[in-house]
């Protein structure tokens, strides 16, 4: 006789640390939120919010959950905070913050996200917050000079936001188009998810308003290294309306 899929679930024991700070009552609250919580199969790994502690600067606790059978570093692993489909954070776990998780156990983990690691302001958001681990392949992201640290937050949300592309070749992912009094900026992410750097040579671009082109321009040569990506500004010598509704194009 098979057993059940249900007997194969586990809801892996609470572990508090002498570190943490909490009072004795705080876990019956914790262990209240535990028994809520979906039960995990054989080998798995799940994180979940138990609550946001302020958010300025953003802190939350999270309940990281781990069925394996042996200890797990959570080193390099990278967690995402959404609301619906929008990146509202993202953070990467190190030994130092997180030295190992235990088999079999539910852990409290606090959180602190910099500047940096924070896309938008918490206090604006309608959808509740969740967490996911991400998949990310591409390990590092380089920031033209040029960009203001409005402009680097709002490329690392789009740059994080979309998974990496294929392994067999480099592509575009459009960020941003910002009207100017006389001219477009364009923000562009070249993406290169390959084991080895590339050389490009100049890109060429067209702004289009509607299905007639109305500027065009070159970005000069760029190289990316292997499994990164880079973000790149660019400018159309264009005049711009309030209303007009502008996309770019790549001539290849």
């Amino acid at each position: 006789m098979q057993p059940s899929t249900d007997s194969l679930l586990i809801q892996p024991a609470l572990y508090f640390t002498e570190d943490m700070p909490i009072v004795k009552e705080d876990e019956y609250v914790f262990r209240y939120a535990l028994n809520q919580l979906p039960k995990l199969g054989p080998g798995q790994l799940a994180i979940h919010l138990f609550q946001v502690v302020q958010t300025e600067p953003f802190q939350l606790i999270a309940l990281f959950q781990n069925t394996l059978e042996q200890h797990f570093q959570l080193n390099d692993l990278v967690v995402l905070v959404l609301s619906g489909d929008q990146l509202v954070a993202r953070k990467t776990f190190t030994i130092e913050e997180v030295p190992v998780l235990l088999p079999m156990a539910t852990l409290p983990l606090w959180l602190e996200f910099s500047e940096d690691e924070q896309f938008v302001d918490i206090t604006t958001l309608a959808t509740p917050l969740e967490l996911v681990f991400s998949n990310e392949q591409l390990s590092d992201l380089v920031m033209d000079v040029t960009l203001t640290t409005s402009e680097q937050r709002l490329v690392r949300q789009v740059a994080f936001s979309h998974p990496a592309p294929p392994t067999d070749g480099w592509s575009l992912l459009p960020v941003s188009l910002f009207k100017r009094e006389q001219t477009v900026d364009a923000i562009v992410l070249v993406r290169n998810p390959s084991e080895q750097s590339i050389e490009l040579d100049p890109l060429d671009f067209e702004l289009i308003c509607g299905d007639q082109t109305v500027s065009t321009t070159q970005y000069e040569a760029v190289t990316v290294s292997a499994k990164s990506e880079r973000a790149i500004r660019f400018v159309f010598d264009y005049t711009a309306k309030v209303t007009d509704s502008l996309a770019l194009r790549y001539l290849p």
